[in-house]
C-alpha cells in the first residue's frame, strides 16, 4: 500500500509553473517595459513581453492572440503587469479565453496608469478624422464612452492592484485635465472598482516604467496581493 501511494505521488508534477506576460500599451513597442521585466527575472519570476502592434490592431485582436500564446505556453498560473492601454488588453482576454482552458487561471494582475474609465484626451482627439487615421483603430477604445469605450472591457475577476502616475499637487503634468495627473490619466479614470490595492507615484504617464519603486510595488503585489513600502500622500 506504501509503495502505491510512493509511486501515485510521485506521477503527479513535481512543480507548478507560473508566467508573468507583460503587456505594454499604445503606441508602445515593448522596450519601454524591459527593467520591470529583469526585476522581475531576479525575483525568480519567469516573465516574458507581450508585443503587439498597437497603432495598427485593435485591443481584442491583440487579446485573442495574448490568449493562443498563453494556451501555447500552458503555464499552470498567469500573472499580467500592464501598462496603459495594456491593462485594456488584459481585460479582453476575460473576453476571448476559452471557459474550458484551466492553463488560462489568471491570479494576479498589476496595472500601471490604466485608462480603465478611458482617458479624456483620447476624448478629444477621436474628434478628429486626420487623428482618427493616424492614430489608429485603438483611438475609439481609450475614450471614455461607456458603450464603445474602456469602459465596455470586462472587470477582470483576478487580484488587481493598480499603480497610478500623479504630480502630487492640485494639478497634474497636463494642465488641461482636471485634478492631478500623469499627464495622459486622471486617477479616477484608472480605478475599475473591484481593485484590491491602489498606491500613487510621482511620475509621468511613461516615465512611471523607469522608477525602481515601480518594480518593488510590482513585486509585492505579485508574491502578497498587496502594495508593500511607503505611500505617497496626495492633496484632498
Amino acid at each position: 500500500m506504501k509503495a502505491i501511494l510512493f509511486l501515485l505521488l510521485f506521477s503527479l508534477p513535481l512543480y507548478s509553473s507560473h508566467k508573468v506576460y507583460l503587456i505594454h500599451g499604445y503606441a508602445g513597442l515593448g522596450l519601454e517595459m524591459q527593467k520591470i521585466k529583469n526585476k522581475l527575472d531576479d525575483a525568480g519570476y519567469t516573465a516574458e513581453i507581450f508585443t503587439y502592434p498597437s497603432l495598427r490592431q485593435d485591443v481584442d485582436t491583440a487579446a485573442v492572440g495574448l490568449c493562443a500564446k498563453i494556451e501555447a505556453d500552458s503555464p499552470d498560473t498567469v500573472y499580467f503587469v500592464t501598462h496603459s492601454m495594456g491593462a485594456l488588453v488584459a481585460r479582453s482576454v476575460y473576453r476571448h479565453m476559452s471557459p474550458d482552458k484551466k492553463q488560462l487561471f489568471i491570479h494576479r494582475i498589476v496595472m500601471i496608469a490604466p485608462p480603465n474609465k478611458g482617458t479624456p484626451v483620447a476624448d478629444f482627439f477621436v474628434q478628429s478624422k486626420l487623428a482618427r487615421f493616424l492614430g489608429g483603430p485603438n483611438l475609439p477604445n481609450l475614450t471614455t464612452d461607456p458603450e464603445e469605450g474602456a469602459m465596455s472591457y470586462p472587470i477582470p475577476d483576478a487580484e488587481t492592484g493598480i499603480i497610478i502616475g500623479v504630480r502630487g499637487g492640485r494639478n497634474g503634468y497636463n494642465l488641461l485635465l482636471d485634478d492631478d495627473n500623469d499627464g495622459l490619466i486622471i486617477p479616477e479614470d484608472a480605478l475599475l472598482g473591484n481593485e484590491k490595492d491602489l498606491i500613487f507615484i510621482k511620475a509621468t504617464h511613461t516615465g512611471i516604467l523607469l522608477k525602481s519603486s515601480t518594480s518593488h510595488y510590482i513585486i509585492s503585489f505579485l508574491n502578497t496581493g498587496i502594495f508593500s513600502g511607503k505611500r505617497l500622500k496626495r492633496r484632498p
